[in-house]
């Protein structure tokens, strides 16, 4: 006699449209031994298209790659790495990250590896256009020094002063090896812009928007970072004046699941409300790829009825309830545990979908998962 065994699995990812324009912070992750850092992904050609599949699903088309020494040491890994970024249509930036980089006495070190990790990097000998770095992005946060917290506001002023300088030297790098117009992204916090009653000890706004006009003048653009706000309210508010004021914003949402979003939902809706407000060419970035992988491998799954209805001697049909937007993976066992996808479908609409299944034995097990979003092939 012929059974049916049938799980609901629910799977909350956002459901992505082409228009979406997301950028993703993808850290190496060595330390923690995660499996969703760039240094256990990049040179692994499974697992890197896996992670692209994922990236190009969710509408992902900009990397913020963390990557230290590795144009250097392993150029041809990640040259093919940053085309197959470019054949899925994403740009790959180069993510550097050292806050003690304001400080002059450490340019030379810090410019020493802008030049060999992407200046050399990108114009080495027979490097194609593909292969090449699209931009550098920059994660230098004077706020997170150990010694912030002690500032007066005129001295996190004077800090700040120090990282425009920086990023001036960043630009001027560039400009003497032939690059002027070479992508330069860097983050920041909303609240640099605080003015009056922030802690940064601006003289008056007018020193408050020179320096933003300075920065804009090293850099080609600019990632927010209010990633401790949890409604729109809050982080429209932060941003509002970054959006009107500063050319080439995006605004970023940290995957804090759970934390500052209580679910993978909150976190999504959140997302499309940012971007359905800014618009695709000021949203939205996020914080970062782990999190967000962390986070969906956490959700729990919901078991819920189907039926199977036997119309012939040799198949039947899977009928299970379907809602709009949602999509549906079904598969077979023998024996409950090697588990074969033989079916995708997607809900137009709300209503009873059904698929077709065909019995090769004297018994078959069947599961259906739904997901917002349709996870990677196995």
């Amino acid at each position: 006699m012929r059974s049916a065994f049938l799980l609901l699995g629910l799977a909350l990812v956002a459901p992505l449209e082409a228009a979406k324009h997301r950028g993703l912070w993808f850290w190496r992750e060595s330390g923690s031994g995660s499996p969703w850092g760039s240094d256990a992904i990049v040179g692994n050609h499974t697992l890197e298209n896996q992670t692209i599949a994922f990236f190009s699903a969710r509408s992902i088309r900009r990397i913020y790659g963390s990557y230290s020494n590795r144009p250097v040491s392993e150029p041809a890994t990640i040259a093919a790495w940053n085309a197959k970024l470019q054949a899925a249509g994403i740009q790959s930036q180069f993510l550097m990250s050292e806050n003690s980089w304001i400080f002059p006495a450490n340019h030379s070190s810090f410019l020493g590896k802008v030049q060999q990790r992407v200046i050399d990097f990108n114009n080495a000998p027979g490097r194609t256009e593909a292969e090449k770095f699209d931009a550098l992005h920059l994660d230098i946060e004077p706020q997170a020094l150990g010694e912030w917290g002690s500032l007066t506001d005129a001295q996190q002023r004077d800090y700040l002063l120090l990282l425009k300088d920086t990023y001036t030297v960043v630009r001027q790098l560039f400009v003497d090896n032939g690059m002027p117009d070479f992508p330069i992204h860097a983050d920041l916090p909303v609240w640099f812009d605080s003015h009056p009653g922030g802690s940064i000890g601006w003289t008056d706004a007018a020193e408050r928007d020179q320096w933003f006009d300075d920065i804009s003048d090293s850099l080609t653009g600019i990632s927010l970072m209010p990633f401790d706000r949890d409604t729109f309210s809050n982080i429209d508010s932060g941003v509002g004046w970054e959006l009107a004021n500063v050319p080439n914003v995006r605004v970023g949402l940290e995957a804090d699941i759970p934390g500052t979003w209580p679910d993978v939902p909150a976190f999504h809706d959140m997302m499309e409300q940012l971007e359905s407000a800014y618009g695709p060419s000021h949203a939205v970035d996020i914080q970062d790829y782990q999190l967000w992988r962390d986070a969906l491998a956490a959700q729990p799954i919901i078991a819920v009825a189907a039926a199977l209805e036997t119309v012939s001697p040799v198949g039947g049909n899977i009928n299970f309830p379907g809602q709009t937007g949602w999509n549906y993976v079904i598969h077979h066992s023998t024996n409950l545990c090697d588990w074969r996808e033989i079916a995708r479908e997607r809900a137009v609409e709300n209503g009873p979908m059904t698929c077709p299944v065909e019995y090769a034995g004297p018994r078959g097990f069947w599961k259906v998962s739904r997901f917002e979003d349709l996870p990677e092939p196995p």
